[in-house]
């Protein structure tokens, strides 16, 4: 059931090297197009979404919409647990490795290169000018830590989030792959592996539930809620409102939701709203 999330950096042949470690394992390979695509499967409210004007005129929207959101952020949280409850998985980016920290049996790679190097390799494959390539990098590198930043409140550079972190300066992308591979074999696996998936796939429906009630209650005060789901559909919320008919209103959005069975509401209420 060996999972695997690669980060990358831009022009460090880190998509390049997902795939081939994905074909090789034997593993789906899981990356942008693939969470759009399953995302708007999912949710049909995402799909209407980005099927706006905006989306088709911005090519940027889609990652925006789906990381500024806190719904949007949920709803690939529970695709990221729902795929590693599967096994056999290859993860590229989304955060995966932060989603997926305290899972074991996850194999968590960061592939980097030196900054000059990758501003080489986007010349060549953009076919564009030193100065195009390199503000495209820089603006790249920020806005990934800014969006793991904002949401998780992690650094991209934290060494302790990855088992491996591969410099591809002096390695091609076959061999870069070879590398990831003989580690993710070597990895010791969970001995319960069945356990395991069946409370990934408790976490995926509890991300699911508060995706649904996020999306109607964007606003800072339900970032604070969770969902914790159980065998037989059974959900708890926990954490803070700040009216009582919120409290209401998340749990009456919740036993909306396909599949659950029942909800027990442990949310507390502020009153922040009377200051």
């Amino acid at each position: 059931m060996a999972i695997v999330t690669i980060s990358r950096q831009v022009g460090s042949f880190g998509d390049e090297i997902a795939e081939m470690v994905a074909r090789r394992l034997g593993h789906q390979l899981i990356d942008r197009h693939q969470f759009q695509r399953l995302a708007e499967e999912r949710d049909p409210d995402f799909k209407a979404a980005v099927s706006s004007r905006a989306a088709r005129l911005d090519p940027r929207f889609h990652e925006r919409f789906f990381f500024e959101n806190p719904g949007y952020t949920c709803l690939f949280e529970s695709l990221i647990y729902e795929l590693a409850s599967l096994g056999q998985v290859v993860i590229v980016g989304r955060g995966a490795q932060v989603v997926l920290r305290e899972v074991p049996g996850v194999f968590k790679a960061r592939v980097v290169a030196p900054l000059e190097i990758r501003v080489k390799r986007v010349m060549a494959d953009k076919g564009v000018s030193l100065e195009e390539a390199s503000g495209f990098v820089s603006r790249y590198d920020h806005e990934r830590r800014a969006i793991i930043q904002s949401i998780y409140h992690k650094d991209l550079t934290d060494w302790y989030l990855y088992d491996m972190i591969l410099n591809t300066a002096l390695f091609d992308p076959e061999a870069g792959a070879g590398i990831i591979c003989e580690a993710v074999m070597r990895m010791e696996t969970p001995a319960d592996q069945g356990m395991l998936g069946e409370e990934l796939t408790h976490m995926a429906f509890a991300k699911r539930v508060e995706s649904a009630i996020k999306k109607r209650f964007p606003i800072s005060p339900f970032r604070q809620l969770d969902a914790l789901a159980s065998r037989g559909g059974h959900i708890t919320l926990s954490g803070y409102v700040p009216h009582p008919s919120e409290r209401d209103a998340a749990e009456e959005i919740a036993r909306g939701v396909e599949g659950v069975t029942g909800v027990l509401n442990q949310l507390k209420v502020t009153m922040l709203h009377e200051l």
